[in-house]
């Protein structure tokens, strides 16, 4: 059993249904596409949504633990709440470096993070030190390299010219090795976090390259959302509430080229619910983020 990463994504959870003391619950409304322009809807923990553009191909699926429709054998593992998983293949040759995942926002949210994000983004460096990310921008963004941050990636070859076979988000798999040099492949299989700390490196990612020949399968999945509080926890002792900070954006995770922010997928959670007297800044108990 591999330990899992604490991530930097902020609000998407849903309350306990099963407490009848609380308000209503919020629904989450998921959807994704190649761009936020082309949005569909994504059924959680229902049959996988295949995407297909001019740059990239493949279906994503998004299962939530204790939510209505998860299948026995496409449960997540002990740990985790949440995943969001896909299988599919770049249309163009294009090295690992170009390749980033992470959160991007539309709307500012800098009055609405709490207080101890500098702190968890400290951690979060520890961590990953390949995270890059402007929470503070009008268009925040915190991204990772997409080889140095998901859970689990494999990599098979499978003919450009061959139809995708169906994606069963039952198993994962970890394995690069047609991507790899045989010296660096052999020592990364069955090792998540070797291969993390493999793609933290700049020369690494750069000398690795995906073509239309490569289908690759990931799975990005976490356990810090406390879905019952509607809360985060994270590893030395911080934890806030997302119902206090959400601000009634969407929370996009995005798989995009650095520097360009052109787009191969997007997974986009909204969290519907009684915003009622939500206002700007409401809750404020921000500091300045390093």
């Amino acid at each position: 059993m591999h330990r899992h990463r604490p991530s930097l994504s902020l609000p998407l959870s849903y309350h306990s249904l099963k407490d009848e003391r609380m308000s209503p619950a919020p629904r989450i409304r998921v959807s994704a596409g190649p761009n936020l322009s082309s949005l569909q809807p994504l059924h959680i923990n229902g049959p996988p949504l295949h995407i297909s553009s001019p740059s990239w191909e493949g279906s994503i699926s998004v299962r939530l633990r204790d939510y209505p429709g998860l299948k026995e054998d496409e449960a997540l593992e002990e740990g985790s709440t949440w995943s969001i998983s896909f299988e599919g293949r770049w249309k163009e040759s294009v090295g690992a470096e170009e390749v980033m995942f992470g959160n991007v926002w539309e709307k500012p949210i800098k009055s609405y993070l709490p207080y101890g994000t500098s702190a968890a983004l400290r951690f979060m460096r520890y961590v990953d030190p390949s995270l890059e990310c402007d929470l503070y921008a009008d268009k925040p963004w915190a991204l990772s390299p997409l080889f140095a941050t998901l859970q689990y990636m494999s990599a098979r070859e499978h003919s450009p010219t061959e139809p995708l076979p169906p994606f069963k988000p039952d198993s994962f798999p970890e394995d690069l090795s047609p991507l790899l040099p045989s010296s660096d492949a052999s020592s990364l299989v069955g090792n998540p976090a070797a291969r993390r700390s493999y793609f933290s490196k700049a020369a690494h990612r750069s000398s690795t390259h995906l073509t239309p020949q490569h289908l690759i399968r990931a799975d990005f999945s976490h356990g810090f959302i406390n879905f019952d509080s509607l809360s985060v926890s994270l590893p030395g002792g911080l934890s806030f509430s997302l119902a206090k900070y959400w601000n009634g954006e969407p929370v996009v995770f995005s798989c995009q080229r650095k520097g360009t922010g052109e787009s191969w997928f997007v997974v986009s959670f909204v969290l519907e619910g009684d915003t009622e007297g939500k206002e700007e800044g409401e809750g404020k108990e921000s500091e300045d983020v390093d």
